[in-house]
């Protein structure tokens, strides 16, 4: 135990603790010490609490300084990020700016050098478009003057060589539809600004694109069926997703089996107090590798080079519907349904002033 104690007026801290001896006696062990006076004891306590209180002021303020020269520090490092994000999307626009433009360290070389290499990625994007929308307007001409000139020549050579000429006229056709595609895919990725909008029935579009398609998938003993569609409207241009969700259900009729129906959903999903109008397209064909999946929009990406020359396929149709659904500000992916077929999901938001 212990206390304080005084002794001839002076006080003292005892300390005492009771032990017991080799002979089994008890002692009790006691240790005295002056104890400071209440003055000099209360300004020990002062001194103790003004250095706390110092320290942790000191602390506060040496973490806001590191924090704020941190910020500066890794603030050419974040632009460094945000452009090479903004790349990495698509946007070949994107530069690093004025990160550690006045500096001469390793951030600004690398600044720099990313800049450069984003202006020479841009220019040699802009020269494929200008190529393919050159090439594509140069072929219509002479593709227009082949069919002129093939209806000439049914008329002057006997119907026995009708056969010929028919199989000339699909491949007419076939690459007039090519080039079609190709400009549509060029004007897409050029990025339309001022694209017609106006209030579309998506239930309506969606019901006139089955009813097409089913018309030509009976022809290959295969059928078009809507199992669901919720009234909804979007805002957005009516044309580029008619074609857009085409498509999607004539490449599903390509692949599905025969004797089996492409299912066609129109329903309302709700995610963080945003409405999305979902159009699921789904095929009872072999569907996708896995690994392939991510590809699929990609232009004149093919899963099999040989099926899709058999079937018809371009390779350009979903790189089509990805980017029309984009200018949307929606999305589109795919996966492989669980029991077997391939199932094409096309995300857009719903206008809140609009009625649906």
């Amino acid at each position: 135990s212990g206390g304080l104690r005084s002794v001839d007026s002076k006080d003292f801290i005892a300390l005492a603790q009771p032990v017991a001896g080799p002979t089994g006696n008890g002692y009790i062990a006691a240790v005295g010490m002056k104890a400071l006076p209440q003055r000099a004891s209360q300004r020990w306590q002062s001194i103790v609490r003004s250095f706390g209180i110092r320290m942790t002021v000191a602390l506060l303020f040496g973490g806001i300084i590191c924090y704020v020269l941190a910020w500066r520090l890794t603030a050419p490092i974040r632009r460094l990020r945000t452009a090479a994000q903004r790349l990495a999307s698509g946007d070949l626009s994107a530069r690093v700016g004025e990160a550690g433009g006045k500096r001469g360290d390793e951030v600004a070389d690398l600044g720099r050098d990313l800049n450069r290499m984003a202006e020479r990625i841009e220019a040699l994007m802009e020269s494929q478009k200008r190529l393919v929308r050159d090439v594509s307007h140069e072929l219509r001409s002479p593709l227009a003057r082949f069919n002129v000139a093939l209806g000439l020549a049914r008329q002057h050579c006997s119907s026995a060589a009708d056969i010929y000429f028919d199989r000339i006229e699909r491949d007419a056709e076939r690459l007039n539809e090519l080039i079609g595609e190709l400009l549509t895919l060029t004007l897409l990725e050029s990025g339309v600004e001022q694209l017609a909008r106006e209030p579309l029935a998506l239930d309506a579009l969606v019901a006139k694109v089955a009813q097409d398609a089913d018309f030509e998938a009976g022809s290959r003993g295969k059928n078009v069926a809507v199992i669901a569609c919720e009234p909804l409207t979007v805002e957005g241009n009516g044309e580029l997703l008619r074609q857009a969700l085409e498509n999607v259900v004539r490449n599903a009729v390509r692949y599905t089996r025969e004797g089996m129906a492409v299912e066609i959903a129109l329903h309302r999903v709700q995610e963080q107090g945003a409405v999305y109008a979902v159009i699921s397209v789904r095929d009872y064909g072999p569907g996708v590798p896995e690994a392939a999946l991510t590809k699929l929009f990609l232009p004149f990406y093919r899963v099999a080079e040989a099926r899709d020359r058999q079937s018809g396929g371009t390779g350009i149709g979903l790189a089509i519907t990805d980017r029309a659904v984009r200018l949307h500000s929606g999305t589109v992916n795919a996966r492989n349904a669980t029991d077997g077929g391939l199932l094409i999901e096309i995300r857009l938001p719903v206008t809140n002033n609009l009625p649906g």
